[in-house]
C-alpha cells in the first residue's frame, strides 16, 4: 500500500556510514533479521533442514559464512546459514521485485507466484504442508 515508503526504507542504497555497527540503520537491519533468523535458528533445533555439503561451496563462500555463523554466535552452523540466507534472498528478492512494480511486465496478480515460492522453500527445508 506504500511502496515509496517501502523503497526508501528496504529498496535504498545502504551507504558506508549506515554499515558502521553503531548506526542506527545497521542496528534496524539487525532487528529485522533476526525476526527471520529466530524462526530458523529454532527449525534447525528441532528439525534440522538439508543443507550443502560446505566443502562444495567456493572458498570465498565457506569464508563468508563462516564469518557470519560466528556473527550469529554459531546459531547457525555455515552450511545452514547458506540455506537461511537464501531463503531470505528469495523471500525479500520477490517482495522487493512486487512492491517495485520490477515484474508488471508478466504478472498481474503475485499472490500465486508467492504461493509457489513459499511452496518451493518449504520443500528445500524439508517440511511438509502440514509442518509449514
Amino acid at each position: 500500500a506504500h511502496p515509496a515508503e517501502f523503497g526508501w526504507i528496504f529498496a535504498s542504497p545502504i551507504t558506508p556510514p549506515d554499515r558502521r555497527p553503531d548506526s542506527a540503520r545497521h542496528q534496524a537491519a539487525l532487528r529485522f533479521e533476526q525476526v527471520l533468523l529466530d524462526l530458523m535458528v529454532e527449525l534447525w533445533r528441532t528439525r534440522p533442514f538439508p543443507v550443502p555439503d560446505v566443502a562444495e561451496l567456493s572458498a570465498s563462500l565457506r569464508e563468508q559464512l563462516t564469518a557470519y555463523s560466528a556473527a550469529i554466535d554459531g546459531r547457525l552452523p555455515p552450511e545452514a546459514a547458506h540455506v537461511f540466507l537464501s531463503c531470505w534472498i528469495r523471500l525479500y528478492g520477490l517482495l522487493c521485485m512486487e512492491v517495485l512494480h520490477q515484474l508488471d511486465f508478466a504478472y498481474t496478480d503475485m499472490e500465486p507466484v508467492f504461493e509457489e515460492c513459499l511452496r518451493d522453500l518449504v520443500a528445500a527445508l524439508g517440511l511438509d504442508d502440514a509442518a509449514a
